[in-house]
């Protein structure tokens, strides 16, 4: 039997809460019992773990984190991982839609998914001074959680907004300032949300310039500007993550895979698999499938 990545969606798990469809929060023991720990998952909505108590490790496509008492971890959409809990972990999970986050608009873009979330690290540890802080913003989250009343989904939206930024913060990844959102880096964000959607039928720059608007020239010149690499660059390293992720996770074998992404033979995607990894598909798989324990 083929190993495959599952795709989760909220309604998968849990079906009677008034805001089911956009924001769950959950005892962390009780989510691994609804999903089986040892598959390889992909959710549709962004995901935060709020651990008291825990020990093992957690996959996130091809990194490898320790599971401890009072990290935070966050997963972005479409991440491949699976958890290895050593024992039964204890805390629990924010999980929420994009179209949640973005449910109450601030006007500040820096609040907004897209910029937050791609500030976001995937583990963050709390320190004695900022532990009961993250816990007192989250039990304001859940209890408002617990009510259907007026306003109960705005009220969720804004407070998680006051936890996401906090953990931002915690990470000191943020810059003392960061410069205010413009044309050109809205061009590189639509430009990113375009390759996401695409690179498995649409490999090279030209038609991503088109649906912009734009010639392949200027389009990859913002790109360096802003992103230090060029846009076939930024298309094929897209397209390599989700081979890497699927040669990790998955026991689809490289044909398969190949055609899973778009190319239309084995020797095609394998050549282009080496030009960036150095490595053959079954090279890369062999020397780098994580072994559970």
């Amino acid at each position: 039997m083929k190993q495959e990545i599952k795709t989760l969606q909220l309604y998968h798990l849990e079906k009677v809460h008034h805001l089911k469809n956009e924001v769950l929060i959950i005892p962390i023991a009780q989510l691994f019992n609804r999903i089986d720990v040892n598959k390889h998952w992909r959710n549709r909505f962004y995901s935060l773990f709020l651990f008291k108590e825990a020990d093992g490790s957690l996959i996130i496509d091809d990194q490898i984190y320790d599971l401890k008492k009072d990290r935070l971890v966050f997963l972005n959409y479409n991440q491949v991982y699976y958890f290895n809990p050593s024992s039964p972990p204890e805390g629990f999970a924010i999980l929420f839609t994009k179209s949640f986050y973005n449910h109450v608009y601030t006007g500040n873009k820096l609040i907004r998914s897209d910029t937050a979330m791609a500030k976001m690290p995937h583990v963050i540890d709390l320190n004695a001074s900022s532990m009961a802080e993250f816990w007192q913003q989250f039990y304001i989250i859940r209890k408002e959680y617990g009510r259907n009343r007026l306003f109960t989904a705005e009220i969720i939206c804004m407070q998680l907004k006051i936890l996401i930024l906090k953990c931002i913060r915690a990470s000191k990844m943020v810059k003392e300032r960061s410069l205010p959102a413009d044309h050109k880096k809205e061009i590189v964000t639509k430009f990113s949300d375009l390759v996401n959607q695409f690179y498995k039928e649409l490999k090279t720059t030209a038609p991503y310039a088109e649906k912009l608007n734009l010639s392949p020239n200027y389009l990859n010149t913002l790109i360096k500007q802003h992103l230090a690499i060029s846009a076939g660059k930024f298309i094929k390293n897209r397209v390599i993550l989700e081979a890497e992720r699927l040669l990790l996770h998955t026991s689809l074998t490289v044909t398969e895979i190949s055609y899973e992404l778009g190319f239309t033979d084995n020797s095609h995607f394998g050549k282009y698999f080496k030009s960036a990894t150095n490595k053959s598909p079954k090279i890369f798989r062999t020397q780098n499938k994580i072994q559970k324990s």
